[in-house]
Formats: structure tokens, sequence, C-alpha cells
């Protein structure tokens, strides 16, 4: 009889080291798998250097008094080069996504740009506007609904049930940030339809 329990006990202790390397296993692969979406959301929460305003940007008066006892570059011999035309500095149409505003209002973003928040979009939906260029919410709000319309028939008969009357709204507000308004618009939604 205690050969059955050395040996139960044997087992025990290999499912509990067994439960315990998994535990740590997952831990270790989620803080190395889930890094890559919060270095999106840090990438795309940093302020754009071109964008920047110069408020805080030093001005010549505050240099070091060391910078006028550098020596001057040596000039080359070189071809006369043509200054190349300025270009006027355009505002990126990119908006940033808070993603942990998403999170408190109850949606769960995969990443910055998921569009299968939007009432009536699935992953395949997503997937086929991904592939159709349509990649943001900014891009989804701007597209009519004869456009979208089209994007789904590219995809097949299975898709053509889809109703994306107010996808362009419901992206509208995920782009604007808006996500209490597009919690309340959601409720009042049934598969991207109102009720």
């Amino acid at each position: 009889m205690s050969a059955f329990f050395s040996t139960l006990s044997c087992c025990w202790f290999w499912l509990l080291l067994g439960l315990l390397l998994g535990w740590l296993l997952n831990r270790w692969l989620c803080k190395c798998c889930c890094k890559p979406n919060n270095l999106v959301a840090d990438k795309l929460s940093a302020p754009d250097p071109v964008t920047a305003s110069p408020v805080n940007a030093p001005t010549l008066s505050s240099a070091p008094s060391k910078l006028a006892e550098m020596p001057a570059p040596a000039k080359k011999a070189s071809k006369p080069v043509k200054a190349a035309p300025a270009k006027a500095m355009v505002k990126p149409s990119a908006t940033v996504i808070d993603i942990a505003a998403a999170k408190a209002a109850g949606f769960t973003l995969k990443n910055a740009n998921d569009l299968t928040i939007v009432e009536g979009i699935g992953p395949k939906i997503n997937e086929l506007f991904h592939s159709n260029g349509i990649k943001t919410f900014a891009a989804l709000a701007n597209a009519t609904v004869p456009q979208m319309r089209a994007i789904l028939d590219t995809g097949g008969s299975r898709f053509r049930i889809a109703n994306p009357s107010t996808w362009a709204q419901q992206a509208a507000l995920a782009a604007d940030n808006k996500w209490a308004e597009l919690k309340k618009l959601q409720n009042a939604l049934s598969g991207g339809v109102k009720k």
C-alpha cells in the first residue's frame, strides 16, 4: 500500500511542477507577445517632431557660449547643389487612437486600427477592408456606403447580408476618440442596423 502512495505522491509532484512551469511560461509569453501592442500605442502617442510646436525650442540666445568657440567646418570643393523646392508642412491626417480610453469605455481593441469594434464588422470583413485599402477608422469614416458595398461584393456572396449604413458614423466616432458616444450608438444598433 505504501508503494501506491509513493507512486501517487510522485505523480502529484510532477503534476504540480508541470502546472507551475506552464504558468511561468504563460506569464513569460504574455509579457513578450503583448509588448508590440504597447509599443504601437506608445509610438502613436508620441508627438510628431515635424508637426510639434516650437514653443519649447531653444533660441539662439540660450545657446552655450562655447558654440562660438567651435571651429568652422572645412569646406569641400564640390559641384553647386540646387536647392530643393520648399515643401509646405502638411499636418498628417492620421489621428491618435486612445486605446486606454477605448478600454475604459468597454471596447477591446487588438490594435489602434481594429475595425472589428464597429458594430457589424467581423474579422473577415475587417480583413477584406484592409486588403482593399481601408485600414484606419478615418479611412472607413470617409468611405461612402456604395464604396463599402462594392468592397463587400468583391468578397463574395457571403458578405451581401452585411449592412454598412452606420459603419462610417461609428468609425468617425472611433477616429475622434468619442468612445462613450460610440457605445451609446452601438447600444441602439443590432448588427450595425438601427433596432
